[in-house]
This record gives structure tokens, sequence and C-alpha cells, in this order.
């Protein structure tokens, strides 16, 4: 299973970088996309907004921002907009409430590595790749930093949620084996032993931490962090150890840790055991269009057996009608389950669907938008406690 989640991975992102190419040059923005906003190339910095916006624990509807491959969004402010609220009848109407930058591959200098396992064509990721990974997601006006530009220039207009957006990060898993990663504190690191695969997770920890601080943000609110890697694997890895002790660090931390398995991933049934906070089944359905429905209601049911939160998935092939009917597959599965009702979702667009959806105009498309949104809208605070009214 998890080699044909690999390969299926891989496909998604060609799929994805053609259709996305061929997005930008068939859908078209209208001249007033950015009326509530800042557009995206805007040079002025707007000044924040004074706002005692509160805090609440728990994220509703997780967005999946794929962020800094060379392939990818940029995520500036006139296109992460789009996932953070909605116009209707001249009403604004919150849509997703916690945002997860993560990312897979990286290319630097010419070369391709992935950050969750080694794989064909992509090596494991150093030091600096993963420094340069740091620097992509705190780029300025691009990711977190353009969801505050949005969410304060809707503050400007009075329009505040009913609590901060929340932000998760993903943390690159320490490949093991990896023997030239780098240095810290004077060491060379070698993967192959299990006290070095913490220090660099924690090390990267720590850097995040360091960054968000920074910022000083208004309007969001750090939620925690996401292991990167989809299953746990076994000796000689050691995965399960690996993952409790970078728990117990994020607890020093006061901060938690979520996990999105593929279906059919190991341990994916004893989450709770690892330390995670919070994790979200994968049904993988949407991507074989010869897969059967059985894919998802087993993982809705495994979902429910074990407790776990669920993913909603697509990608740009939203447009042809055999993933189209999918798309509705999930909405209607998920409804008949209770997910609407019962469960925290995170949403997986492929790095940039959603936002292309949004800005459609062809009929089907804006259906398909409408359709989630209003679900969305609906959900709105459901998982999602005020725990700070400042």
């Amino acid at each position: 299973m998890k080699l044909i989640y690999r390969k299926l991975t891989g496909i998604k992102y060609y799929i994805v970088l053609f259709l996305s190419i061929l997005a930008v040059s068939t859908y078209s923005c209208s001249s007033g996309d950015d009326d509530i906003v800042p557009p995206p190339d805007d040079d002025d910095e707007l000044p924040k907004v004074e706002v005692n916006i509160p805090s609440a624990k728990g994220i509703t509807d997780l967005a999946l921002i794929y962020h800094t491959y060379v392939s990818r969004p940029k995520w500036t402010s006139g296109q992460i907009k789009h996932y953070i609220f909605r116009e209707n009848n001249n009403k604004i109407e919150w849509l997703f409430d916690g945002f997860l930058f993560l990312e897979i591959y990286a290319k630097v200098n010419g070369t391709e590595y992935d950050y969750g396992i080694p794989t064909y064509g992509r090596g494991s990721p150093t030091k600096s790749v993963w420094e340069y990974l740091l620097s992509e997601t705190f780029a300025d006006k691009r990711g977190p930093n353009a969801l505050e530009i949005v969410l304060d220039s809707l503050a400007q207009k009075e329009h505040i949620p009913p609590y901060k957006r929340q932000v998760v990060f993903g943390i690159p898993n320490p490949h093991y084996g990896q023997k030239d990663w780098g240095l810290l504190n004077g060491k060379a690191l070698n993967f192959n032993k299990p006290e070095d695969r913490l220090t660099a997770a924690c090390w990267y920890v720590d850097r995040v931490l360091e960054e968000w601080k920074k910022r000083d943000y208004k309007h969001l609110d750090f939620a925690g962090f996401y292991w990167l890697h989809e299953t746990i694997d076994g000796a000689p890895n050691n995965d399960e150890d690996l993952i409790k002790a970078v728990a117990e660090y994020l607890k020093t931390k006061n901060t938690d840790l979520c996990w999105i398995p593929y279906y059919g991933a190991a341990g994916a049934n004893r989450w709770g055991d690892f330390g995670f906070n919070i994790a979200y089944q994968q049904p993988n359905y949407f991507f074989d269009t010869n897969s059967p429905i059985t894919i998802l209601t087993g993982a809705l049911d495994y979902a429910k057996r074990y407790n776990l939160a669920l993913e909603m998935e697509f990608d740009d092939r939203v447009s042809q009608p055999a993933y189209m009917e999918r798309y509705y597959t999930y909405i209607d599965e998920f409804e008949k389950a209770g997910v609407w009702n019962e469960k925290p979702v995170a949403y997986y667009d492929g790095g940039g669907a959603w936002y292309r959806m949004s800005i459609s105009k062809i009929s089907t498309m804006k259906e398909m938008h409408k359709a989630l949104s209003d679900i969305l809208v609906k959900r709105n605070r459901k998982f999602s406690t005020i725990i700070d009214k400042k």
C-alpha cells in the first residue's frame, strides 16, 4: 500500500502541474477579484488594525497548503484569500479555519529532493535544504504572511472572524540511513542513530517557532506541527520511538502534533499511542477511477472504528466528469457517514485546485465550489472551542 500510494502521489503531481498550467491559461479573474484585499503584487504595507480576536482550541476545517516547490502557487494574498472567505450576497462568510503549510518536494540548485521518503529521482534533503524550506515558508507576503495580510485587510473593513485562523507546519522526515544531512552544533548528524534523527526534528521545530515569534501575527494562532511521513515504519527505522519522542518535545513547547496516514498505513489504528493529538484518515478514493466505492466507505468505517478524523481529496482533475463524480461522492458519503456533523476534516486539493475552482467561470466548477463552500460555512466553528477572549 505504501508503494502504491507514493506512485499515486507522483501521478498526482504531474497531472496537477499540467492542469495548473492549463488552468492559468483557461481561467480568468474578474477585474474586481482583489477589491476586498490588496492585490498580491501590492508593495504598500497596510497598517495593522488593533482588534481583539479570541483564540480557539481545535480546527474544524484544515486546508493543506503545499508551499515552496517550484510548481506550487506562490500563495500571495490574492490567491490564499479564496481559502479564507467567500462573498455571498455582499456578506463575508468564513471558509477554512486551519491552514497546514507543508511540502513534499524541493528543487534546489537543479537537484530534486523529497522531504517525506527517498524516492526515485529525488534524494534526501540536507540541512541547507531544510533551511530553504523554512525561508520559503516564511517568505515576505506569501504563505502565512499572506494570510495575515488578508485578515488584516478584512479587519480594516470590520470583517472579523469569530476566532483567529490557526496555522500548522509540516516537519520534514529525517530519512533513516542518511549520513550527509549536515552539521548541528559542530556535530555531523547520522540518521542511522535515533538520537540524531530526533535532534534534527527538534531543531526544525525550534527554528519554525523562532520565525513565527518574529512575525508577531495579530490574526493567526500557532496550532502545532504535522508529521510528514504517512505511515509508521518499523525496524530498522523504528519510527514509533522517534515520533513519541518528538511528541514529548512538543509538549514542552505547549503545542500539538497531527498526522494524516494513507488508507492502510501501519499504525493508523493506534495513532494516539504515538502522541498524535489528532489524525486524519486519507480515503485515497479520488485518484483512481477504477477504485471501487468500498475504498471510500471502508476508510470511513475504519476512521469511525479508530476515532480518526477524515480527509477530503481532490485535485484539478475535478474538471473531468469521472473525477467530478468522485468529488460529489466524497460529499455524499461523508454526509451519510455523519462526518460533516461529527468529525474535523482536512482537505487535500492537489496544491491549488480550490483556488482555481474559486476563480473559474465554468459553471460546473462554480457549482462544485459552492457545494463545498456551503458545507464549510455551515460547519464554521463546529469543532473549535473559544479559549481566549482578550
